[in-house]
């Protein structure tokens, strides 16, 4: 179906917003896991199998989505499902060597290899090298000390050393951590005021929260009760937290992960089912039936699984997209954008200053940018107060930007988090530490441009991010001779690719033309249509010219931005500032 097809009224979901084709990782994960706590299985376990092995690259570790490069919390969802599915995970011996490369200095670990350590990609790690790979962790003494720095004053633990807040998510993330490394081995931390601290976060509803300014939570009551259980002890109030928890129960079987937010889904129900059995409370059969049942519902024809009925399962990026191309071309969408634009401000939860990948997950800051750059062109907008706090608390002590809160710092995700305060209107000087910024940028450069890590090799996605992001923070002279020289990377079928002879692809030539459109820069627009007649199929829109499918909406999104752009010599099109 062609991107614009897609974006018919008649097409969206129930929810009033759209959906990517594809199951998603974490809800995959999430639904095989409560169901292998509850002795189920999926309806169609050989489907989620084939999808996740789908994820898995050269490398031997796995991606979130096909094509992207491996990172360790996309390999501990993969290979913790297909254990739990029963299927091994293919070729051990290439993902060890991976994850080997993923260990830091420091003593930590990193999401990917050359990028600083945080605590998520801590837990990830040591848990696909004891439990998946069956196989010591290296250097326990050197993790116990990373860890160790990361604990508070107040005795809660934070993201890594020197992160601003604790948070009981972190908590969970090192204490099970440690377990996996060094099974009984005495904690590194002052055990007794890290588990007090968490103890804290426990308020007078008897729910959990992730930290003292923050709500109770079905996330937080798992992640908390877990983490105590891993130190020896538990919740100061058991009982209070089993009627919170009970109380989160909906009619059909499911669980809603705060009071009053209404809608079931996945997380949700590994959340519950997970607390419950960390109390040691059992769930009867009938229960883990209709809990079965309403986890099995999430599953997709042939696929793996997304977080709700897939009817109602609707995620910022696609939505984004959708709002976005109805503003390109009125005619051909819905005819008012009033239910997307309800969809993504919706995704701007009460509890999250940033938008949602899907309503009840964390806040990630390139969805937040596409929905800030989808609701500006039908001249619509969020909150901007609350999204300009919730940047600037994203910020890593590094200076760089995760995808979310305590993830470690990448350059896609710091360039996002300057673009969406600039597209909302906010500057980010009054919002960032802009010399901190750019010492992030200056750790991922090289001679001949910029990797999406610091130490990665460079890329010309990067390259043309970080040339927009030095002209927002007004280094404007360096940030033209970058681009400027992006030009030279245009090959002969006039598109430009990831490497200075790699096959052009639409992703990497839509942030050269953006970063050329941005800072006034010549575009040759001959090439690019040479190189989007390619890349068109049908009225869609393929990722590469080597593919003869339409790659769906997000595609669809920056190939027709760019068509618009390429059918006048005059260039009057002013691309979006989209980031993947």
């Amino acid at each position: 179906m062609s991107p614009m097809g897609q974006m018919s009224p008649t097409t969206l979901l129930a929810d009033g917003g759209a959906r990517q084709g594809e199951a998603d990782l974490w809800c995959s994960y999430a639904a095989v896991r409560t169901l292998h706590w509850l002795g189920k299985k999926p309806a169609r376990p050989e489907d989620v199998i084939a999808f996740l092995r789908s994820r898995q690259n050269a490398d031997g570790g796995f991606a979130w989505q096909r094509g992207l490069p491996s990172d360790v919390w996309a390999t501990y969802y993969c290979a913790q499902a297909l254990g739990d599915l029963g299927h091994p995970v293919p070729d051990p011996d290439r993902l060890a060597g991976w994850l080997a490369d993923t260990r830091t200095a420091d003593g930590g670990f990193a999401m990917t290899p050359g990028q600083g350590a945080d605590i998520w990609a801590v837990y990830y790690a040591t848990r696909v090298q004891r439990e998946v790979l069956g196989r010591p962790v290296p250097e326990v003494e050197a993790l116990g000390g990373w860890l160790a720095a990361a604990q508070h004053a107040d005795g809660g633990l934070g993201w890594s050393p020197g992160s601003r807040t604790p948070d009981v998510r972190a908590g969970y993330y090192g204490a099970l951590a440690w377990r996996a490394a060094a099974g009984a081995a005495p904690v590194p931390w002052h055990a007794q005021a890290l588990s007090g601290w968490l103890r804290d976060q426990q308020d007078t509803t008897g729910g959990f929260r992730f930290s003292p300014t923050s709500h109770p939570c079905a996330w937080a009551a798992f992640r908390a009760v877990r983490a105590l259980d891993a130190l020896g002890t538990g919740p100061r109030e058991p009982d209070a937290l089993r009627r919170w928890l009970a109380d989160r129960r909906l009619p059909g079987g499911g669980y809603e992960r705060w009071a009053g937010y209404g809608r079931a889904d996945v997380w949700s129900a590994f959340s519950v089912v997970g607390a419950l059995q960390t109390l040691g409370d059992p769930i009867g059969p009938a229960d883990r039936a209709t809990i079965a049942d309403q986890v099995r519902g999430c599953q997709l024809p042939e696929s793996g699984f997304t977080y709700t009925e897939p009817g109602r399962a609707g995620d910022s990026l696609a939505t984004a997209a959708v709002t976005i191309l109805a503003a390109l071309r009125p005619a051909a969408g819905p005819a008012s954008p009033e239910s997307t634009v309800r969809w993504l401000r919706g995704a701007h939860l009460p509890y999250e200053d940033g938008v949602m990948y899907m309503p009840g997950r964390g806040a990630e800051v390139r969805c937040t940018l596409w929905a800030v750059e989808a609701l500006a062109a039908v001249g619509e907008s969020l909150d901007t107060g609350r999204l300009g706090r919730w940047i600037r608390g994203l910020q890593n002590t590094d200076g760089g930007f995760g995808y979310w809160l305590g993830r470690g710092s990448d350059l896609v995700s710091t360039v996002s988090a300057v673009e969406a305060l600039a597209a909302a209107g906010l500057d980010p000087a009054d919002w960032t530490d802009v010399p901190a910024v750019l010492r992030f940028l200056a750790n991922c450069r090289h001679q001949d441009g910029y990797g999406p890590v610091p130490g990665a090799e460079p890329a010309l996605a990067a390259t043309a991010q970080a040339a927009r992001v030095l002209d927002l923070l007004g280094e404007g002279g360096p940030a033209r001779e970058l681009g400027a020289g992006l030009a030279q990377r245009s090959g002969p079928l006039g598109g430009f690719g990831p490497s200075p002879r790699g096959l052009p692809d639409l992703l990497s030539t839509y942030q050269a033309v953006l970063t050329q459109r941005t800072l006034g820069l010549p575009v040759d627009l001959d090439g690019l249509r040479r190189f989007l007649a390619k890349v068109r199929v049908g009225s869609g829109f393929a990722w590469s010219p080597l593919s003869r499918q339409p790659a769906g909406l997000l595609a669809g999104c920056l190939g027709e931005q760019l068509a618009a752009l390429a059918a006048s010599d005059a260039a009057p099109s002013r691309l979006l500032r989209l980031n993947l």
